[in-house]
């Protein structure tokens, strides 16, 4: 059997790092703890679980579910941020002694899985609740008021608050906020929290929204500059803000000496284009969907609750 002194060394960090890994402490760089949960599977090393689970032996019969618009998503380069989520899920289920199916929401077959993860934020209430009499569930990057079922979710309201008030700090009033589509949690939760930052200094707040799936982004940004040119553009996700990024390139505007511009996710492609954007752990949104779901199918900590991973700011060069 593997041993974790040979799993740090395939993946080239420190028996302390894998140990962060796996007790999920600590502070861990996404691709970091990627490359750790990699190892392992190469090299078919098992981590210890509870004593009660391994004598159970039970395995789990999980339902990832996801909606045709996120299948769509995984299916472009907008989908990255779920694709890291659902691999997070992948790589931990073994771990928890799952045996996950992708089902579609739209679809969801008649019949008892042990527990549910239902991604993204398309599903309502009224096709949750039927769910709650067949298994445990548990939302990923989605919440609904009232609901009191499980969710985790990454922390966009303090994301963007906290990064208004760093350009508001830096004498910076003229800020405004290019959003998808308000009726999905995460975009709504950015909203609020730009609102909130904007209002708590007297500002007013200026959000103009933009559809990056059924939509060119020339029309809205041309509307933004002609209304109020802009110091700050805060876009709700990182592709919203690549396009906007290439766009006022190709317009010669001079970035970050004209206009900073920053998103939200942290996908691959914002490091390539040298975006600042902020962090949501990803990975860690999946391993810990896992992690909340494995405990209500355990019988422990029934009570519901709602986890917000922080976001972190990371400041390249599209921003001052």
């Amino acid at each position: 059997m593997a041993t974790i002194e040979e799993v740090a060394k395939m993946a080239r960090v420190s028996t302390a790092t894998v140990s962060r890994v796996l007790n999920n402490s600590g502070y861990v760089l996404e691709k970091t703890r990627l490359k750790v949960w990699q190892a392992m599977r190469k090299l078919g090393y098992k981590p210890q679980i509870s004593a009660r689970a391994l004598a159970s032996k039970r395995l789990f019969h999980v339902a990832v579910v996801i909606s045709q618009r996120i299948a769509n998503l995984l299916a472009s380069e907008v989908g990255v941020f779920y694709d890291v989520v659902l691999s997070s899920i992948n790589d931990n289920e073994e771990f928890f002694r799952f045996n996950t199916t992708v089902v579609m929401l739209e679809r969801i077959p008649q019949k008892n899985f042990d527990g549910y993860l239902i991604i993204g934020s398309d599903a309502s209430e009224e096709q949750i609740k039927p769910l709650e009499k067949m298994g445990k569930i548990v939302l990923v990057d989605h919440y609904i008021d009232g609901l009191g079922i499980d969710c985790i979710l990454s922390d966009g309201y303090d994301g963007i608050f906290r990064v208004t008030e760093r350009f508001i700090n830096k004498g910076i009033k003229n800020i405004i906020h290019l959003h998808g589509p308000l009726k999905y949690y995460g975009f709504k939760d950015r909203y609020t929290g730009y609102i909130a930052a904007m209002q708590k200094h007297s500002l007013l707040p200026i959000c103009y929204e933009y559809d990056d799936l059924n939509e060119e982004v020339e029309p809205v940004l041309r509307k933004i500059l002609r209304d109020r040119k802009p110091e700050v553009i805060l876009c709700s996700n990182d592709i919203i803000a690549i396009k906007v990024l290439r766009k006022l390139r190709e317009w010669k505007y001079r970035i970050p000496e004209e206009i900073s511009v920053v998103g939200f996710d942290d996908i691959p492609q914002a490091e390539a284009e040298s975006l600042s954007t902020l962090r949501v752990q990803k990975y860690e949104m999946g391993f810990n969907a896992v992690k909340r779901l494995y405990e209500l199918l355990m019988g422990h900590s029934h009570h519901p609750f709602r986890l917000c991973l922080y976001t972190m700011f990371v400041k390249r060069d599209s921003s001052i």
